[in-house]
C-alpha cells in the first residue's frame, strides 16, 4: 500500500472512531450508560452540547494557533486524555456526570475539528465519500460493540478516543508526502489563507444546518425517553448513517460531476415531510420508520453541507479549521436549542409535547428552511462552487494549460485586466476571490467576467472552459504537425 492510500486509510479509521465514541457515549440515551441526567434532572445532551458550543467558540478565536503542528498535537492530546476520562467519570452521581459532559464536549470538538481538517483538502467527491464512509464504518463498530455487550461498549468507548488521537498523529507525520494535504504549519510561518468572507449561499446553508439540527434534536429529545423511544437514539441513528452513506455513494457513482449530490439535497425536505407524516398518521405503529426518515434527512444534509464547506474553503483558499468550527457550531446550536426547548416545555410548563404539536413545530421549521433559507438559488450557487472546484483541480493536474492562458487571451482580444481575471476564472476561482486578489470591487470583477464571456462568445464558466480546452487542443495539434 503506497503512502497516499495508507494515509487515507488511517484517516478513515481515525474519523470512524469519532462516530463510534459519539454514539456509545454522547448520544442520548447512551447505549453504554443509559439515560444520563445531570443535577436538576437535566438531560446530559444539554450541558454536553452547551459546553461544546463554548469550546468551538474558543477554537474559532484560536484558529491560527490550532492550525499549526503544535495545535494538531494539542487536539490529539485532548482526545487521548479527555476521551477515556469521559468514560471513567460517567457514574450514577449527577455531579460526576456534569463533569463528564465537559470532557465529552471537549473530546467531540477536538476530534471533529482535527479529522475534518484533513478530509477537507481531498478532491471533489472524495470529501463526501470519505465522510459518509467514516459515518458508516463508525456506526458498524458501534453496533458491533452493542451486540457484544456492556463490557465491550465500555472498553471501546474508552479506547476509541485514544486510538483516534494516535491515528491523527500518525496522519500528520505523513501528510506532507501528499500534495495539497498539509494544514498544520509551523507557528512562525505566515498564514496563506485569504480573508474572503463566507459566500451568501454557504451562509444560507449554515442557517439551514442549524434549523434542520433543531428539528432533529427537538424530535429526538421528545421521543428519546418516551413511549416512542424506538423512533430515536444512537442505534437508529447508526443505522441511518449507514443508509445515508449508501445514498450519497450511489449519487457519486451514478451521476456526472456534482449533479447527483445536489439532487439528494432537493430530496431532504421531502424525506423530513415523509417522516412527520408517518408519525402523524400512526405514531405507535411506524414510529421507528418515521424517526428513521427524520434522522436520515438530517444526516444527509449534514454530510452534504460539510462537503460544501470544504468546496468553498479550497476554492477561496480560506481557513478550513475556521469553516469546520463554524459548521459544527451551527449544528450544535440547533441541537442545543432543540433539547432546551423540549426540556423547558416539559419541566416549566409541566406537560409533555403532544405528537401533533411536535409535528406542527417541526414542519413549520422544515418548510421555512426549504423556502426561505436554503432556496434553489442558494443550492445552485453551491453547485457552481463545486463545479469551480472541479475546474480548479483539473488545472492543478494539468499545469501546462496555464502557459496558454495569455495566448488564448490575446486571440480573444482581452485587455490586460481581463487577462488577469481570465487566469483566475480558468483556475476555478470565484468572483469574490478574484475581487479580493485584484483589490477591486466584486461588482467590477463581475463586469470583467461578463466582458470576457462576451468577447469569447461564451455564456458561463463551464462554456468558457470548453472554449479554452478547444484552444489548447488546437495548439497541441499545431505543434504536433
Amino acid at each position: 500500500m503506497d503512502n497516499v492510500h495508507r494515509l487515507s486509510f488511517v484517516r478513515l479509521i481515525g474519523f470512524s472512531l469519532f462516530w463510534t465514541w459519539l454514539f456509545l457515549v454522547a448520544v442520548s440515551p447512551s447505549p453504554t450508560f443509559g439515560q444520563l441526567l445531570v443535577p436538576w434532572a437535566i438531560p446530559f445532551e444539554i450541558p454536553e452540547v452547551g459546553f461544546r458550543i463554548v469550546f468551538l467558540l474558543v477554537a474559532l478565536s484560536l484558529r491560527r494557533l490550532l492550525a499549526t503542528r503544535m495545535g494538531s498535537l494539542a487536539l490529539a492530546a485532548i482526545c487521548v486524555v479527555a476521551g477515556p476520562l469521559t468514560t471513567l467519570t460517567l457514574c450514577p452521581l449527577p455531579t460526576f456526570i456534569l463533569f463528564a459532559s465537559v470532557l465529552a464536549a471537549l473530546t467531540d470538538a477536538a476530534m471533529f475539528l482535527m479529522w475534518l481538517c484533513y478530509f477537507g483538502y481531498s478532491k471533489i467527491g472524495q470529501t463526501a465519500f470519505l465522510l459518509v464512509i467514516s459515518y458508516a464504518l463508525g456506526s458498524v463498530l458501534c453496533l458491533a460493540a452493542i451486540a457484544l455487550g456492556h463490557n465491550a461498549m465500555v472498553a471501546l468507548s474508552a479506547a476509541a478516543p485514544i486510538a483516534s488521537g494516535i491515528a491523527f498523529i500518525a496522519a500528520t507525520r505523513n501528510a506532507a508526502a501528499a500534495q495539497g494535504e498539509s494544514l498544520f504549519e509551523p507557528a512562525d510561518r505566515p498564514s496563506n489563507v485569504s480573508n474572503i468572507g463566507m459566500p451568501k449561499s454557504l451562509v444560507f446553508a449554515s442557517i439551514a444546518l442549524a434549523l434542520y439540527a433543531f428539528v432533529f434534536a427537538f424530535f429526538s429529545a421528545r421521543t428519546a425517553s418516551s413511549e416512542y423511544a424506538f423512533s430515536s437514539g444512537p442505534v437508529l441513528q447508526a443505522l441511518c448513517n449507514i443508509a445515508s452513506a449508501a445514498i450519497i455513494i450511489s449519487a457519486l457513482l451514478f451521476s456526472k460531476k456534482s449533479s447527483g449530490l445536489y439532487g439528494v439535497y432537493r430530496s431532504i425536505p421531502l424525506i423530513f415531510a415523509l417522516g412527520f407524516a408517518l408519525f402523524a398518521v400512526a405514531p405507535n405503529a411506524v414510529s421507528s420508520i418515521a424517526g428513521a426518515c427524520i434522522m436520515l434527512a438530517y444526516l444527509l444534509f449534514e454530510a452534504l453541507s460539510l462537503n460544501d464547506y470544504c468546496n468553498v474553503v479550497k476554492t477561496n483558499d480560506s481557513s478550513l479549521l475556521k469553516y469546520m468550527a463554524i459548521a459544527r457550531l451551527c449544528a450544535s446550536t440547533g441541537i442545543f436549542v432543540g433539547w432546551v426547548l423540549n426540556f423547558g416545555i416539559l419541566h416549566i410548563l409541566g406537560n409533555k409535547i403532544e405528537p401533533e404539536f411536535l409535528i406542527a413545530i417541526c414542519l413549520v421549521v422544515v418548510v421555512a428552511t426549504s423556502t426561505l433559507a436554503f432556496t434553489d438559488r442558494a443550492l445552485n450557487d453551491l453547485r457552481n462552487i463545486a463545479d469551480n472546484r472541479i475546474a480548479q483541480e483539473d488545472i492543478e493536474q494539468r499545469p501546462d494549460k496555464q502557459l496558454l492562458v495569455k495566448e488564448f487571451a490575446s486571440e480573444q482580444n482581452l485587455s490586460k485586466r481581463e487577462t488577469e481575471v481570465l487566469e483566475y476564472l480558468i483556475a476555478g476561482r470565484t468572483t469574490q476571490y478574484i475581487a479580493s486578489k485584484l483589490f477591486i470591487a466584486e461588482s467590477t470583477a463581475r463586469t470583467h467576467v461578463h466582458k470576457i464571456y462576451a468577447k469569447t462568445d461564451t455564456h458561463d464558466r463551464m462554456n468558457l472552459l470548453d472554449s479554452f480546452e478547444e484552444f489548447c487542443n488546437r495548439r497541441q495539434q499545431s505543434h504536433q504537425n
